[in-house]
């Protein structure tokens, strides 16, 4: 039986000093007073935790198709980026080979056959026993487990809203690193929630937007690329990128108009503001060996 919950210090400077941010579903939402983080504390045990996403990709009547169909321009951006940085290593005289890639919390293998499709070698592993054989159902090569057995080397690592469940993200960032090749490259998305519940909750709207205990984590920029940076990754960089695309009419049009205004804020600025509340993409590089 699962023990009880935890109670846990930052993730990212260890300090053991927050404040409250939200109480959502019963959980304390909680903004480390040292560096910023914002997470669950307490949480539910991390044996439990990989048991709560047999169901998670069916939620609100959620299917392969209404997943397809929202994470679609991501992917298509994350293929363009990532084909570019192959590119790259080829043209210095690394890489020579078919990119090997790893998309961690694949779901139902979208991106793992968009990059097959490419030409990578992409493959993926999930913690979902669902979404797992529904990958395999449509021929991804997908495998049932989480990012700590993953083994091997890849040229690119992908996790596409997938950092904010992780109980030791910190731990999982040195993990990336490992598992990339020299010259790899990283690709997150995370989302930004903490700035919508702020601007929301005088308005008694800010309702579960953080959504624990699913979501463990609440990643403000800077802090992200300090812990990509700590982990060990160089040439960091943070941008809004694509946006999500929801099947309902409301939150899409809100996705798009946020993410046109972020994208033209990011331009304007020439790289330096990052509209708050809205998700972000992060990519990084596992550095190459120097001899």
């Amino acid at each position: 039986m699962p023990g009880p919950e935890q109670h846990v210090s930052c993730n990212h400077c260890g300090l053991d000093d927050t404040a409250l941010a939200a109480v959502q579903n019963g959980y304390r939402v909680v903004r480390c007073r040292g560096c910023g983080l914002v997470y669950v504390n307490p949480r539910p045990p991390a044996e439990s935790l990989p048991g709560l996403y047999a169901d998670y990709h069916v939620r609100d009547g959620g299917d392969e198709a209404s997943w397809t169909r929202l994470m679609a321009a991501n992917f298509r951006e994350a293929a363009a980026l990532l084909g570019q940085a192959r590119d790259s290593r080829r043209l210095s005289g690394a890489g020579a080979s078919p990119g090997r890639l790893l998309d961690v919390g694949c779901g139902y293998g979208g991106f793992v056959k968009l990059m097959r499709d490419r030409g990578w070698d992409a493959e993926g592993i999930d913690p979902s026993p669902a979404t797992v054989a529904a990958a395999a159902k449509g021929g991804a090569p997908v495998r049932l487990g989480t990012l700590d057995e993953a083994e091997g080397s890849y040229d690119a690592i992908t996790l596409f809203y997938v950092l904010e469940h992780l109980p030791d993200p910190s731990t999982a960032l040195r993990k990336l690193f490992d598992l990339l090749a020299p010259g790899g490259t990283l690709l997150l998305r995370v989302p930004h929630t903490a700035p919508i519940v702020a601007l929301l909750r005088p308005f008694g709207l800010d309702g579960t937007l953080f959504d624990p205990p699913f979501h463990l984590h609440d990643f403000p920029p800077r802090v992200l690329g300090e812990m990509v940076r700590k982990a060990g990754f160089t040439d960091v960089r943070t941008f809004p990128g694509a946006s999500t695309v929801p099947s309902c009419l409301l939150p899409r049009i809100v996705s798009r108009v946020t993410g046109a205004v972020a994208f033209a804020l990011f331009t304007l600025s020439a790289g330096r503001f990052l509209l708050p509340g809205v998700s972000k993409t992060t990519m990084a590089r596992k550095g190459e060996v120097i001899r």
